[in-house]
């Protein structure tokens, strides 16, 4: 990594750009999920994080005491070592980062983890070593049937402290400095934050993963150390070796086994011409996001973590469009305190002032975990208890963040976005708790924005086609595009055999979103998409000819899709729009959008 300068996701390939991508050999390239962008050429260095040999035996009833001591003891040195890395960390990094290893302290006394140990030292007899794996394997049983990739995290973060705590008890951990080549590329079938947050930054040139994707903490700590990685790339510990060149694009996901010598230079090439557009993009990611002829649209950012913030900052977000509420409840075995959380939402909307920010009050649920609560069995979770429906049953919880999030807008903009409506009267019963949680703030005499906007996410059928009633009784709507298309056109995108339904441009989705802005305009409110639509520039053609009145994306999308809005025309959108609406399947309208962008100059497509 030689440059400070922040990376930029851009469109598949620099239409300006002189280089030429030479012939790939289908034996040397891979495909894996881009996770923080930018080019590495480097040689692989083999990250062994996991330890597969240790000790099995049984115990007797007399040593079932010392050895419990024992695991105390390797829990003990693991929690210091913990706090050793995070102190590390608020020194040398911005403070901000140490929250995801405070998640792992936590950890080592976790219950689910350790109580299980101690459980199984007990009752089954056997060595410290075993019943940790024995839990591991059971808690990892759990995790795997998760889809979200967000809460799977949290089986990984469990993963990576039971992998240092097992490396203890065996006395096999080494956290002294490794031994890197310059312009290393690390290769791994995982990487631990505390893993991540050691590696000597000024020479290791990117990152390379078999598991995690984009909300992993890995992929969190390269965006923001400026390190590019991909995550998701099965078995290629099994196929790179030690020193094998490599190069890694960061941007689509692409892996170069033993690159050629034209394919480095190609790459090389590649690089500089990305830094310097980034540089260029940057300079004018602050300004105002305007079509051609005249038609303004705002830009904001999707935020999940707090240390998000300085990207979403100098990226040129007008403010947050949705902050996911969840990584909070789930950072460790103890809900958030009003307190926790007000401090947090209080620094996000000063942080980002003037602009506002929007705050969806927490998604969690059916196959969410959330293990501070009763979990909640259901044969088929994305239809169960999550989201609104979880919190008007878990209205201690619900009105707890509101609490917070009430105190917190006093501070500057503040909007409250609730997930899943599906029926109006879930709308009424959630405004009913949230003026009862305003009334006992008026009696406490503790200040806040009496004004604060209630929003709604339509992101079901049901609510879409009743988007009119819905916005009479609110003040902005947001559509959440991932689970619209996802419940409308029946399909689980994570299915590999039915993914291919899941069409973003089919017919039924652009007139289900032509009804809801319809619906917002004609009450005067503001209507954004903050689903993954937002982040294809293809999409714009239409989405822009919809008269949506925000798009809030990645923040490291902005600079460009700014640049690509501004291109545009609002009147030709509109027109484009209509001519979609009368295609009859998703091919018939992406090849319309693909002819109206080969007519702009330098469209990425």
């Amino acid at each position: 990594m030689k440059t400070k300068k922040k990376k930029i996701l851009t469109e598949k390939r620099l239409s300006k750009s002189t280089a030429i991508l030479p012939v790939l050999s289908k034996g040397r390239t891979f495909k894996g999920i881009p996770v923080s962008p930018g080019i590495a050429i480097g040689t692989a260095h083999i990250f062994e994080q996991s330890i597969d040999q240790f000790p099995r035996y049984w115990i007797s009833d007399r040593e079932i005491p010392s050895e419990i001591r024992r695991f105390k003891q390797a829990l003990n040195i693991s929690h210091h070592q913990l706090f050793q890395i995070q102190r590390k960390i608020c020194k040398f990094e911005r403070a901000d980062h140490s929250r995801i290893l405070e998640t792992h302290q936590m950890l080592t006394k976790d219950e689910m983890l350790t109580g299980a140990t101690m459980d199984l030292i007990q009752q089954e007899h056997i060595n410290a070593e075993w019943a940790l794996d024995k839990a591991l394997s059971k808690l990892k049983t759990n995790f795997s049937n998760i889809k979200n990739d967000l809460f799977r995290e949290r089986g990984f973060d469990i993963e990576h402290v039971s992998q240092r705590i097992l490396k203890n008890l065996v006395g096999k951990l080494d956290d002294s400095p490794k031994t890197y080549k310059n312009q290393s590329i690390i290769v791994s079938h995982d990487l631990s934050p505390s893993d991540t947050v050691a590696l000597p930054k000024e020479i290791i040139e990117g990152l390379l993963t078999e598991i995690g994707g984009k909300t992993s903490h890995v992929a969190i700590i390269a965006r923001a150390l400026e390190i590019p990685a991909i995550a998701g790339v099965t078995n290629i510990t099994s196929m790179i070796k030690e020193g094998d060149p490599l190069i890694i694009d960061g941007y689509e996901g692409k892996i170069i086994l033993h690159p050629t010598k034209k394919e480095q230079e190609y790459y090389k090439e590649l690089r500089q011409d990305f830094v310097q557009k980034e540089h260029q993009l940057l300079k004018e990611a602050k300004a105002p996001t305007i079509t051609r002829d005249g038609y303004s649209i705002r830009l904001t950012a999707n935020m999940e973590l707090t240390e998000e913030i300085p990207t979403i900052k100098s990226h040129g977000a007008e403010g947050i469009g949705l902050y996911r509420t969840e990584m909070l409840f789930l950072k460790s075995e103890q809900l958030p305190t009003e307190e926790e959380q007000f401090q947090i939402y209080k620094k996000t909307v000063q942080s980002l002032s003037p602009y506002a920010t929007t705050i969806r009050t927490i998604d969690i649920g059916g196959d969410k975990l959330l293990s501070s609560t009763d979990s909640l069995d259901s044969l088929n979770p994305a239809l169960g208890l999550r989201a609104i429906r979880f919190c008007l049953r878990e209205k201690g919880l619900f009105k707890t963040q509101l609490r917070a999030i009430l105190r917190a807008s006093q501070y500057g903009k503040l909007k409250i976005l609730l997930p899943m409506i599906t029926i109006i009267e879930e709308l009424r019963q959630a405004k009913k708790i949230i003026d009862d949680v305003k009334e006992d703030l008026i009696d406490k005499k503790i200040p806040f924005d009496k004004k604060i906007p209630i929003g709604v996410m339509i992101e079901v059928p049901s609510a879409a086609l009743m988007a009119d009633a819905l916005a009479a009784e609110v003040d902005f709507m947001s559509i959440g595009t991932n689970d619209l298309i996802q419940y409308t056109l029946a399909v689980d995108r994570t299915n590999e055999h039915v993914a291919y339904l899941y069409q973003p441009l089919n017919p039924s989705i652009l007139s289900l979103l032509k009804r809801i802005v319809y619906a917002a305009k004609k009450m005067e409110i503001d209507v954004s998409i903050c689903g993954e639509m937002a982040n294809e520039p293809l999409y714009f053609l239409i989405l822009l000819g919809l008269g949506l009145t925000e798009l809030s994306m990645n923040p490291v999308s902005i600079p460009r899709a700014k640049q690509i809005i501004r291109q545009l025309s609002f009147h030709k959108a509109t027109e484009t729009l209509d001519r979609a609406l009368l295609c009859k399947t998703t091919a018939e309208v992406e090849t319309l959008l693909r002819k109206e962008a080969a007519k702009i100059p330098n469209f990425p497509i």
